[in-house]
């Protein structure tokens, strides 16, 4: 039997587990990935990469074009419409914001690539880096104590087992997560909403579907209700249509009859066209209760599912990836204490309940306005909010004021305050236009105004001293400001300073000078990363927290996983 060793394992290669594994091998941690498919997603049963997310995946050198070249179809012109049939008459159109290109993600464009296109895009470009990702095969065993994680792997193809000890595990294995069951992690909310029949199929839609760029339809008709979604490939939809699986199979839903749905979704009774797939999908609204447990993280769909409407479902399940990378790469590196791990759960754990929240309700309004019994409670603020405007609260973030308990901002009017995204200011850097978000998602970023060359030298003695990268940049003097709102818009003066983390949140501000500029940051830093203060020297790896007493010491879940 072969014995790997390893710091982080992935159980699941979806966009979850191939996003962690491709952030995770570009900031230097070893990663396995382990899929009980044969192979990436076939096709689109999620659609786009919105600017939010687009932004972390970036910092991937060569991603963002990879991503466009596969699905050249952006967002821009996206919209959600309500009709009788996709050539019928449209009852009503919803179209995002169009300035969110402009004043918020400048940088980021809405990519409409298909799920399977951009796992394979994420799949190349972390086998690049050196992850190694390995389909068909499945996790039989799983033990955790205070040194590290230990499962059993099988190979489904050759039945050979593989013993792994790592130091982390994320579990990345999808909805119906058996690595969540097997920690006896519950889940809230408000469970299954429905149960669909999705129909791909093959036809020739340039005539058919009039509106450029990327639509859904939502379609009422008295020989069709359900939905329409193109894909990025023009010959290609899929239909959506719920059934009762107490009444009805899969093998109910024959060639023909799948036909007959597709024409009367179109409004075309003619059409010449071809069922490629047919398959089940169950539609939830469940949060875990917990998204870790000792060294195993919950991340995408093993931690939250929503419906899909809003978009935001993919998003925050590579989101979540992101946020586990950067903190887990400094730990493992030696250069944050283990504490700060503690912390995926306290941001990202809120997140997906206003998340989740924000999409059933978007549901209910756009879907099913009938269903009254059905509500949201914890949905606030509107979409953009959600999307783009969250907030973190937790020990790496150092607020600057009171708190006005609210968990979103308005993204098209950012405070800079510390938990919110690094608000867009457009800058120039040696006659080149760049913002402000281009600057960050590497490492520490130390934005400070003209007469903040305390920060600049602090940021370059902290650097020293603990062994990490503080990059200052001063507006004013390493960067020109293009609109003469870049400090008001960071929430700063002349001499203050904002800290930005890898992720491009704002961890920590100075709105004025200080004269014990490198203690005053030194010291933030060191809380942030929960480093001692001192040695300047990070804690040991990871152990359980008094948080995690009941997290299993035992081999769990065979039946689970297997």
């Amino acid at each position: 039997m072969q014995h790997i060793r390893v710091p982080v394992l992935v159980v699941g290669g979806g966009l979850t587990g191939l996003s962690s594994a491709m952030l995770l091998a570009w900031r230097g941690v070893r990663v396995l990935v382990v899929e009980r498919h044969a192979s990436t997603a076939r096709w689109p049963l999620a659609r786009g990469v919105n600017p939010r997310t687009m932004e972390l995946l970036q910092v991937i050198p060569g991603l963002e074009d990879d991503l466009q070249a596969a699905s050249p179809q952006s967002f821009v012109d996206f919209a959600v419409v309500v009709a009788e049939s996709v050539t019928g008459r449209e009852l009503s159109v919803i179209q995002p914001r169009r300035e969110l290109s402009t004043t918020v993600c400048p940088r980021a464009a809405m990519c409409g690539i298909g799920q399977q296109h951009l796992e394979a895009v994420l799949l190349r470009h972390a086998r690049l880096l050196s992850a190694d990702v390995r389909f068909s095969t499945v996790m039989t065993e799983l033990i955790q104590d205070a040194d590290g994680v230990y499962a059993t792997l099988r190979d489904l193809n050759s039945g050979i087992k593989t013993k792994v000890h790592a130091d982390y595990l994320i579990a990345a294995d999808g909805g119906r997560s058996g690595v969540r069951k097997s920690l006896d992690v519950d889940m809230h909310g408000l469970g299954t909403i429905s149960h669909s029949i999705l129909i791909f199929f093959e036809a020739n839609l340039r005539d058919v579907v009039k509106r450029p760029g990327f639509v859904v339809y939502n379609l009422q008709n008295p020989n069709f209700a359900g939905a329409f979604v193109p894909t990025d490939h023009p010959n290609i939809g899929e239909v959506v249509v719920e059934y009762d699986p107490q009444r009805e199979s899969v093998d109910d839903y024959t060639d023909e009859r799948c036909i007959g749905m597709v024409r009367a979704a179109l409004g075309v009774p003619d059409l010449t066209m071809r069922v490629l797939d047919v398959r089940p999908w169950e539609m939830s609204a469940f949060v875990a209760d917990r998204m870790a447990v000792g060294r195993v993280f919950l991340a995408g769909d093993a931690a939250h599912t929503m419906p899909p409407t809003g978009g935001l479902d993919s998003q925050t399940s590579m989101q979540d990836a992101a946020d586990l990378a950067w903190k887990l790469a400094l730990v493992l590196q030696h250069k944050a204490g283990p504490q700060l791990l503690d912390t995926y759960e306290m941001e990202r754990h809120p997140v997906a309940e206003i998340t989740v929240a924000r999409q059933v309700a978007n549901y209910v309004e756009r879907v099913r306005p009938d269903w009254s019994e059905l509500n949201a409670p914890g949905a606030t603020g509107d979409i953009y909010e959600t999307a783009g405007g969250y907030r973190y609260r937790s020990a790496a973030i150092i607020s600057d004021g009171p708190d006005d308990g609210q968990p979103t901002e308005d993204p098209f009017h950012p405070t800079g305050r510390p938990g919110f995204r690094v608000p867009h200011v457009w800058l120039e850097r040696d006659g080149v236009r760049i913002s402000t978000l281009d600057l960050v998602g590497h490492e520490f970023v130390l934005f400070a105004g003209r007469e903040g060359g305390a920060w600049a030298e602090a940021a370059h003695q902290t650097s020293s001293a603990l062994g990490i990268t503080v990059e200052c940049f001063r507006i004013g003097v390493d960067l020109v400001e293009a609109n003469s709102d870049a400090l008001t818009r960071l929430g700063i003066t002349e001499s203050g300073a904002s800290l930005v983390r890898p992720d491009g949140f704002v961890a920590w501000r100075c709105r004025d000078g200080d004269a014990n500029a490198v203690d005053v940051l030194s010291d933030a830093l060191q809380r942030l990363l929960f480093r001692n203060p001192r040695s300047c020297e990070a804690s040991r790896p990871r152990a359980p927290s008094s948080h995690d007493d009941d997290y299993p010491m035992f081999p769990v879940g065979v039946p689970s996983f297997a």
